[in-house]
């Protein structure tokens, strides 16, 4: 019973921090028109929308920085202490934008101030989301490994759960004017109620990591000797990511202004999506547990090449079933090929002393240069071209390189 409840805080202490950080995702995806209105208001609702995408984007660059930083600290000091003041340096500029002037009651301080609370989060996202899946995957019982890293990714979609699920309800209770005025504020305060949960989880972590003596830079001994396998995941880490931010940040835009749907429908239907993610991204790793990560990987991202196109057009016909149908298989195409990626990127390289950093850097690059901009590169590529398909074309496109690194990856590994 005792060793139960031991696994079960090792699960809670390590996803906890991402439960925040996609908290405050999916507040920004679903208040990016308010908050696009408020701190960079234009006659253009277009350049509104990029503005507050552009923040987004701001704060998600910072990630590799971070990713360093709090790498560095996990591989040379202990997971624990990266895991605990990552957590404390992410929770509180969440909080604080609740507290921000607009545009109107300021002027141009407003988004200056809400960028450089957004960049002081990105820097430690970068290592919080790292710190975690080694920290959850090194911990994981033998053979289980996918499992466990993918708690990350479960921990994820249930803080987007959360808050696009809060958002949605607020905005039926409050109305759009109420929202709009100051019920937006009530999500990024009520961050805090987490925050103070994850201080309690993780103020008696432990760990068995073991750190070295030496005084080497463990990005440096990466760079020397692991080149190789870092661009390769860092190209598949893209793919994945790339689509995980479509679907979930970018989504509910391009549902409201290209797939016939009120703002209340999108919502909904954003919601359903991170719901299904959270049923099947666990059910993903035990297959990719049974049947190896860069399998099921190389399925994925060849599945989501060819039908990612088909997808939107389904979308695009305005039917809300079709809508549905078309949602269902892009989430679950996504849970395919992120569930594995965890533990793979962990045990790509042997030296535990270097993992912390790697992992970092590689997700942190990802998700945060690549993924960060997505949902201002996806509304600034539909309104240039004019065209609703043109982020299936893109998504199409990482997926096809995305696959070419796993098939390199996997046939190093049989020679």
């Amino acid at each position: 019973m005792l060793i139960h409840l031991a696994k079960w805080r090792i699960i809670a202490a390590g996803i906890i921090g991402n439960v925040i950080e996609y908290y405050d995702f999916a507040l920004i995806g679903f208040l990016a028109v308010i908050m696009g209105q408020l701190f960079f208001p234009s006659n253009d609702p277009f350049l509104s929308l990029l503005g507050s995408f552009g923040a987004f984007a701001a704060g998600m660059v910072m990630r590799p920085i971070g990713a360093i930083f709090f790498g560095h600290i996990g591989d040379k000091v202990g997971r624990r202490h990266a895991l605990i003041g990552s957590l404390v340096m992410m929770a509180l500029p969440t909080f604080l934008i609740g507290f921000l002037p607009t545009y109107a009651q300021i002027g141009i301080m407003a988004p200056i101030m809400l960028v450089l609370l957004r960049m002081i989060q990105g820097f430690s996202v970068g290592g919080e989301y790292a710190s975690s899946i080694v920290y959850l995957v090194e911990e994981s019982p033998k053979g289980h490994s996918n499992l466990y890293g993918s708690f990350v990714s479960l921990g994820a979609k249930l803080g987007m759960a959360i808050g696009a699920g809060f958002c949605g309800i607020l905005l039926g209770y409050l109305g759009e004017d109420s929202m709009t005025q100051w019920g937006w504020r009530i999500p990024f305060w009520s961050s805090m109620v987490l925050a103070l949960v994850g201080v309690y989880l993780r103020r008696h972590l432990t760990d068995n990591y073991e750190a070295p003596k030496t005084k080497e830079m463990p990005i440096v001994k990466i760079i020397k000797h692991h080149r190789r396998e870092f661009w390769l995941f860092l190209a598949i880490a893209s793919a994945i990511w790339i689509l995980y931010y479509t679907l979930f940040v970018y989504m509910p835009v391009w549902l409201q202004t290209y797939g016939g749907l009120d703002k209340a429908a999108s919502s909904y239907i954003n919601t359903y999506s991170i719901i299904l993610g959270v049923i099947f991204i666990p059910i993903m790793a035990i297959v990719a547990d049974r049947f190896g990560s860069l399998r099921l990987m190389r399925l994925s991202a060849i599945a989501t090449a060819i039908s990612i196109i088909p997808i939107f057009m389904l979308m695009s016909i305005q039917n809300i079933y079709a809508t549905l149908m078309a949602v269902s298989i892009m989430t679950i195409l996504l849970c395919t090929f992120q569930a594995p990626v965890f533990a793979a990127t962990v045990n790509a390289i042997s030296n535990h002393n270097y993992r912390a950093s790697f992992t970092a850097v590689i997700l942190g690059s990802a998700a945060g240069i690549v993924g960060g901009s997505t949902p201002a590169l996806m509304t600034a590529m539909t309104k240039i071209s004019g065209e609703p398909l043109s982020p299936a074309f893109l998504i199409a496109l990482f997926a096809i390189v995305g696959w070419w690194a796993l098939t390199r990856i996997s046939s190093s590994r049989t020679k």
